[in-house]
């Protein structure tokens, strides 16, 4: 069996972790506010904030943006469910549009086209480890500055575009550190900005609302959204390492490209001039025989992901939208195995599968 995902540990990883441990400040610990630190200075932000995951951490970025109730918050239809619980337990409500052929990333021109008098937010998604077009975000920024921008760059830690880090794109911006992320903690997730008032917000909202924490007075009811400092101790190993484990991505991308990039049935990752795509997963679309692709993959026992099932489509969801990009995405798009360890005859093999397949 060939694993879609390995969570890499490194030796600092370990050893910060267990020095964590004998210490004792295992819950809380000053290895929380480094992480904060170093992982802000990393997406050129001014304030970050940990919590619990990373649907929590978009949960926290939209309530601390005060959107008017029953506001309207466009995001992609292909994506992660998270981005949707995020705006309707705040109270909003959502409005699907389309994602980019190409780069899997939102379609600014479906966005317009959603854009009502209730519209106060958008959500743009970094998928699969592509940054979103800055200069685009910009224009559509500029265009209409009363629509909050929401960056969710959960999938995207060190990407950029034209030097524009992943987690510097939106008014807030949001990451996630679970075990399959570029840099993980485990579970976990950061919220950052540049705005001091939210950065405060966000202290409060993840810890219970404490006013006076010795006599447990809280200035609302809320919840416990904390990161433990053990969690943190194992993120700081990560991010001294982010660089190999980009590298790590990129050279399992550039091994797949090379087998794939010729067959004209296959769609594979776009990373264009002035991108640094980081590669959280590499999907490819595939144009021919996908069900019998993906036969051969369970055969095989090489494991692999559908593209985002698409949000309107939910079972949950009412909608008899055709939002056909992101329809299309799902019915023909896997992921594949990436991950430090995965080698090039593993790679090589995949390959061959899939291709036997289409051509």
């Amino acid at each position: 069996m060939i694993p879609i995902f390995q969570p890499h540990y490194y030796k600092e990883d370990q050893r910060l972790a267990i020095q964590t441990i004998r210490e004792g400040y295992v819950t809380n610990g000053p290895h929380i506010l480094e992480f904060e630190k170093q992982f802000a200075a990393l997406c050129n932000r001014k304030y970050a904030v940990t919590c619990s995951n990373g649907t929590v951490a978009l949960y926290l970025a939209i309530k601390a943006l005060n959107l008017p109730k029953g506001s309207e918050v466009i995001l992609p239809s292909m994506t992660i469910v998270s981005c949707l619980t995020a705006i309707v337990e705040n109270g909003l409500k959502p409005i699907f549009c389309d994602i980019d052929n190409e780069t899997w990333n939102i379609d600014y021109k479906s966005v317009e086209s959603k854009i009502t008098k209730d519209t106060s937010a958008v959500i743009v998604v970094n998928t699969y480890g592509l940054v979103v077009d800055t200069d685009k975000t910009l224009e559509f920024k500029q265009k209409y500055p009363h629509i909050q921008i929401i960056e969710d760059a959960s999938e995207s830690h060190g990407a950029f575009h034209k030097e524009v880090m992943a987690g510097s794109i939106g008014d807030i911006s949001t990451f996630s550190f679970y075990a399959n992320k570029i840099v993980t903690t485990g579970e976990g997730g950061m919220v950052l900005t540049d705005d001091e008032s939210i950065y405060k917000e966000l202290l409060q909202s993840r810890n219970l609302n404490f006013i006076e924490r010795k006599k447990y007075i809280h200035s609302a009811a809320g919840f416990n959204f904390r990161l433990t400092n053990l969690q943190c101790a194992l993120g700081l190993g990560q991010l001294q390492n982010i660089q190999k484990t980009i590298k790590h991505r990129k050279r399992v991308a550039y091994k797949y490209n090379s087998f794939f990039s010729k067959n004209s049935n296959i769609q594979i990752p776009f990373e264009g001039k002035e991108y640094s795509n980081v590669y959280w997963y590499y999907g490819i679309v595939v144009k021919k025989n996908y069900d019998k692709v993906l036969k051969a993959l369970e055969d095989n026992g090489i494991e692999y992901r559908h593209f985002f099932y698409p949000l309107h489509k939910q079972p949950f969801i009412d909608s008899k939208e055709v939002i056909k990009n992101s329809e299309f995405s799902f019915e023909n798009g896997i992921l594949l195995p990436i991950f430090n360890k995965l080698t090039t005859s593993q790679i090589r093999f995949i390959s061959e599968v899939i291709l036997k397949e289409v051509q």
